[in-house]
C-alpha cells in the first residue's frame, strides 16, 4: 500500500486517476446503484490505468532518432 501512496503523491496522472476513482465511488453511492461487477470495476479502472501508464510514457533514456 505504501507503494501506492508514494505514486499517489509524486505522479500526477495517479493522483488524478484516484479522484476519478473517488469521484465516481461518490456518483454512485448517491445514486443507489447496485454494486456489481462491472460498476467496481468502472469504479476501479481510472486508478488502476493511471498507475499502470508511467511504464508507457516515460522515456527510456536513449537519444532521440534524427
Amino acid at each position: 500500500m505504501s507503494e501506492i501512496a508514494r505514486r499517489v503523491w509524486h505522479e500526477p496522472a495517479v493522483f488524478i486517476g484516484l479522484l476519478a476513482s473517488i469521484a465516481l465511488a461518490v456518483i454512485t453511492l448517491a445514486t443507489g446503484d447496485p454494486w456489481d461487477t462491472a460498476t467496481i470495476a468502472g469504479v476501479a479502472a481510472p486508478l488502476v490505468s493511471a498507475l499502470g501508464i508511467r511504464e508507457l510514457v516515460t522515456p527510456t533514456g536513449g537519444k532521440p532518432e534524427s
